[in-house]
């Protein structure tokens, strides 16, 4: 895993909704296979989870579930 365990989050800011879907995206690449650092990087995970965590973000419509792993 490149990003370290999540303690305690507040989804209800940016900075931490993004980190939640950062980590879920990360999970959700080892569950497929994925190799941290050659598959993919640290900012490969951010720059895929902020785009959606931003509109999240916005829209406060949309329900997720945050992996605690």
């Amino acid at each position: 895993m490149l990003l370290k365990r999540i303690g305690e989050t507040d989804p209800s800011t940016l900075e931490d909704l993004i980190l939640i879907m950062a980590r879920n995206i990360e999970k959700s690449l080892i569950d497929g296979g994925a190799i941290p650092g050659k598959d993919y990087t640290m900012n490969n995970l951010y720059s895929w989870a902020m785009p959606f965590a931003v509109e999240v973000f916005k829209s406060k419509c949309i329900t997720y579930t945050a992996s605690n792993f």
